[in-house]
């Protein structure tokens, strides 16, 4: 090969090197842009759905004056910061939790398309099946983008209203199995690393082990104290994150959970002992259910860390 062609190849190599990040850096944005949109819907969700309204009709509008919003006060997070956080019409102060879960929204759909789509915009080195590639991308990356738009309403849901709704964990639990079964399928194809039945048995297995680990707490604590210590929403989402994350990603959310609310109580109890207001300290409830959503977030992009972390800390 001459030296002009070895330098052609270069070139070319390179223009698709550029070529593919200037494609992730425009689908990430595209990515935000339709995440902050979906963030605004689920922000509609969250506030009607616990008062029993529909989400279809009426029009967005106050909750305070029922004030009807223009378009332009309904563009995801800009409006927020547009208006300064107050209703155009009342001067009512909006929750900051619209803008919030909007960003939230946009910044994990953002981070998916970084993270699993990668390979929609690098080579084919080893001869694989492109379209099958393809399909496996996108089943990764669609399916994981809708956990993470469950897990922010879950937890915006907790944290405000202490509640985990069936109408999110148990659809929740359904549409983890299926994306369990469809990723292994169109992985299996590529790699052939495990069947598909052999996934739905350990898919069954870890929906069930990760709900009998809330459940047997919540035994022990019921006949040790005799009263609920936890809820069994709790246990629907630890099924909900055994079904997508399997059972380790599933208990490692729930210890980082643990430990996250553990902190948390610790935290306020201070505050609380500084202002002498101390007395119903031991009754105050803890969203357990949010602090597992945002511990589940961390095991989408980086599966099993605390696991992998732990072996090479401790074991040689």
């Amino acid at each position: 090969m001459s030296l002009s062609q070895l330098g052609s190849i270069r070139v070319h190599r390179h223009l698709a090197i550029e070529m593919s990040n200037d494609l992730q850096l425009v689908g990430a944005i595209f990515a935000a842009l339709l995440g902050l949109a979906f963030g605004s819907f689920l922000n509609v969700c969250l506030s009607r759905l616990p008062e029993g309204e529909s989400i279809a009709s009426p029009r967005s509008h106050c909750r305070n004056c029922d004030h009807t919003l223009a378009w332009w006060e309904n563009l995801p997070l800009l409006s927020w910061l547009i208006l300064r956080g107050r209703c155009r019409q009342c001067k009512t102060q909006i929750s900051v939790r619209y803008p919030i879960v909007e960003l939230a929204v946009g910044l994990l759909w953002a981070g998916c398309w970084i993270r699993f789509g990668w390979p929609l915009f690098t080579a084919d080195p080893i001869g694989r099946a492109i379209p099958l590639l393809i399909a496996h991308t996108c089943t990764v990356l669609i399916g994981y983008a809708l956990l993470s738009w469950l897990l922010i309403a879950l937890a915006a849901l907790d944290a405000e209203h202490l509640w985990l709704p069936d109408w999110f964990t148990l659809p929740g639990i359904a549409l983890g199995f299926v994306f369990t079964l469809v990723e292994t399928w169109s992985h299996w194809f590529i790699d052939n690393p495990v069947s598909v039945p052999h996934a739905a048995q350990n898919c069954l297995l870890a929906i069930l082990a990760s709900a009998a680990v809330v459940l047997f707490i919540r035994l022990a604590y019921w006949l040790v104290r005799r009263q609920e210590g936890m809820g069994l929403g709790d246990a629907k989402l630890m099924a909900m994150l055994g079904a997508w994350l399997g059972l380790t990603g599933a208990l490692e959310s729930f210890a980082l959970a643990i430990l996250g609310a553990t902190i948390t109580a610790l935290v306020w109890l201070a505050i609380l002992v500084a202002r002498r207001k101390t007395q119903h300290w031991a009754k105050m409830p803890l969203p357990l259910g949010t602090f597992l959503c945002l511990a589940a977030l961390s095991e989408i992009f980086y599966p099993n860390w605390l696991l992998d972390w732990w072996l090479r800390a401790y074991l040689p």
